[in-house]
């Protein structure tokens, strides 16, 4: 019976790191031509189609892969080792391998910019932190992510393709343009704004007639008559 307990043990510490394993934050597997996971759909419609665009876009010019993922949560306190392993499995790490890795995690606030070898030597004057000052980081603080991220990727676009003596044709100025304000909404202000009007003269109060004992009573004016006078004499 005593011979169990070390089986018994083993078994147990075995079933605690199987369900380690099972809770693990899995690498995300990548969408839209393996160049976005975006968990929490913080990019809309139009933004990702836009991004995919622009990244097949600096591919086919300048033969670079540039990926983002979007997580909610990576369930680790390495999220730089764990971007770099996401930058390895979507084949985007190599010294022969030209890729670029955006990587985001809302919960623990984290993001990473995971640039390949090949791409450092290629593009050594690019300066990543620049360009995140100048895009990413003004929209994330603001909660505009897909902003954030579309201005990033296509700056950084922009300038690869400049290094190889391209440019990129799309352009994120139209999508970035708030929508003119409805004709309609100056018509509901106007009938607003006259509703306010009219319960503001229906609701003043009437003038009372000359010479009434009530107005008499009540008068603030210069001279006074009454014992309600509240004017500049007294009498």
């Amino acid at each position: 019976m005593p011979r169990l307990c070390p089986t018994i043990a083993r078994i147990f510490l075995a079933c605690i790191a199987t369900c380690s394993l099972a809770f693990a934050t899995a690498v995300p597997t990548p969408i839209q031509n393996g160049i976005l996971y975006d968990e929490n759909r913080l990019l809309s419609a139009q933004e990702a189609d836009f991004l995919k665009a622009v990244v097949t876009e600096v591919q086919q010019k300048s033969n670079v892969k540039i990926a983002t993922v979007l997580m909610d949560e990576s369930h680790t306190s390495e999220t730089y080792a764990f971007a770099k392993t996401v930058a390895d499995k979507w084949r985007l790490e190599g010294d022969s391998t030209k890729g670029i890795l955006i990587f985001v995690s809302m919960k623990e606030r984290s993001k990473h910019i995971i640039a390949s070898n090949g791409f450092k030597t290629n593009y050594p004057n690019i300066d990543f932190d620049r360009i995140q000052q100048e895009t990413l980081i003004p929209s994330f603080r603001v909660g505009k992510y897909g902003r954030g991220i579309i201005s990033f990727v296509w700056q950084i676009s922009t300038e690869i393709t400049a290094v190889d003596g391209r440019s990129i044709s799309a352009d994120p100025k139209d999508l970035f343009v708030e929508p003119p304000f409805p004709w309609y909404n100056y018509i509901f202000i106007v009938i607003v704004f006259g509703a306010v009007i009219a319960a503001y003269i229906y609701a003043r109060p009437k003038k009372k007639a000359k010479g009434s004992a009530k107005a008499h009573a009540t008068f603030n004016g210069k001279f006074a008559t009454s014992k309600n006078f509240n004017g500049s004499f007294k009498s």
